[in-house]
């Protein structure tokens, strides 16, 4: 009984060392908590062990749909691009090194779609990963999401800018009516010229008979009595 005392004792006495020196060393400002100097080996794998089992638990109480729809697919690229490229990469361009812990390059493997979900909807605390459902996001749209990323890392970059960027249209026609207008001002402008010309030609007949009338006129002066 005095051996288990003791050992007892001695946990419990290591126990707030240990506690005792974590916090001395929280408040000790020694620890340097800039990106660049990420973190060490055995606090990478806790936190990342820590945030896996997380999701694995929560993701796996939900109903997964049918990702196969291609028009969900298209539409999850969009999406994605939107809202998550810049930090996780995409064909082409990899994830953002400006954060520790650093964000998963998500277009180069398969991730879990449920995971994918329940990340996007909910984020993960004390990371740069903000909660996207609610207002944000409807649960259809987060679908999308996985439901790309189920074939995202067979696209090549070209590929992806395809399924990103619109179809450009070509332009409009211009309307029948207008057309017309424009073809009746055309007509009516013509027909104003016509008649201009014809009043010109007019006034110039009408001097020459008037010319023509004065020469054929009698010479008072000369026809009269001697």
């Amino acid at each position: 009984m005095k051996a288990i005392g003791r050992f007892i004792r001695t946990v419990l006495i290591l126990a707030v060392i240990v506690i005792g020196g974590a916090i001395a060393y929280a408040f000790s400002g020694h620890y340097d908590v800039s990106v660049g100097s990420g973190h060490t080996a055995v606090t990478n794998w806790y936190l990342e062990t820590l945030r896996d089992r997380s999701i694995e638990r929560r993701a796996a109480e939900l109903e997964v749909p049918d990702l196969d729809d291609t028009g969900m697919i298209e539409a999850g690229a969009v999406a994605y691009d939107g809202s998550c490229s810049g930090c996780h990469g995409r064909p082409g361009r990899d994830p953002s090194d400006s954060f520790e812990p650093r964000p998963p390059a998500l277009t180069r493997g398969q991730p879990d779609p449920a995971g994918v979900f329940w990340v996007t909807r909910n984020g993960i605390k004390m990371s740069a990963m903000p909660a996207r459902g609610e207002d944000r996001m409807s649960d259809d749209e987060i679908w999308t999401i996985a439901a790309f990323l189920q074939t995202a890392s067979s696209l090549t970059e070209g590929e992806y800018r395809e399924m990103i960027e619109p179809e450009e249209e070509p332009e409009p026609e211009p309307a029948p009516e207008e057309d017309a207008a424009t073809e009746q001002e055309a007509d009516e402008a013509e027909g104003e010229g016509e008649e201009e010309d014809t009043g010109a030609d007019e006034g110039n007949t009408d001097n020459e008979e008037s010319e023509e009338e004065q020469d054929n006129e009698p010479d008072s002066e000369s026809d009269g009595p001697a």
